[in-house]
């Protein structure tokens, strides 16, 4: 993803993507020596807390302004700190169900990863958004209205949760 948007020159987004690519890859290869013993878990009340924050910050303030960047620099640290752990350095053998379910995340990512990319090329193809959108054409106008900022950094933020696995164990 970082080598699409250094193709499309959005130097911002290369250096989201690029960081967070290195700051799992080198958890996921074993190459993390350093950091917290362990994955910090957060209580329900603290992932809470910063989901309703986040909310409210993008519900009050005007799309692009300084308030929502200073929002999702926020996030980083927190990303950070989720990955940065000493991780085991033997891990239990997957079970087909985790294969299986690895599987199907990872087809259904690179599904919708194409579909993005066929309809961000086809965009600049024909010059027209409008019969090839892409998501974040999509969204603009769900993005627009205050409310659709705060619903949307709060599905993205709990998805976020979810995926990183910082939930209450069942």
């Amino acid at each position: 993803m970082a080598l699409f948007h250094l193709w499309r020159q959005s130097l911002a987004d290369v250096f989201i993507f690029g960081s967070g690519a290195v700051l799992i890859m080198s958890q996921v290869m074993g190459l993390t020596k350093f950091g917290f013993k362990r994955q910090p878990q957060f209580g329900p009340l603290a992932i809470a807390t910063v989901v309703l924050v986040s909310a409210t910050i993008m519900f009050i303030s005007p799309r692009h302004e300084a308030a929502n960047f200073l929002l999702f620099l926020s996030f980083l640290p927190i990303g950070a700190a989720l990955l940065l752990y000493v991780d085991d350095p033997v891990h239990p053998v997957p079970t087909k169900n985790d294969v299986r379910g690895r599987l199907v995340w990872a087809l259904w990512a690179l599904f919708f990863a194409l579909i993005e990319l066929v309809a961000y090329l086809a965009s600049k193809v024909s010059g027209d958004l409008s019969t090839y959108p892409t998501i974040s054409v999509l969204l603009d106008p769900v993005l627009e209205e205050p409310i659709g900022r705060a619903m949307f950094i709060a599905l993205w933020l709990m998805a976020g949760v979810y995926l990183f696995g910082v939930r209450r164990a069942r």
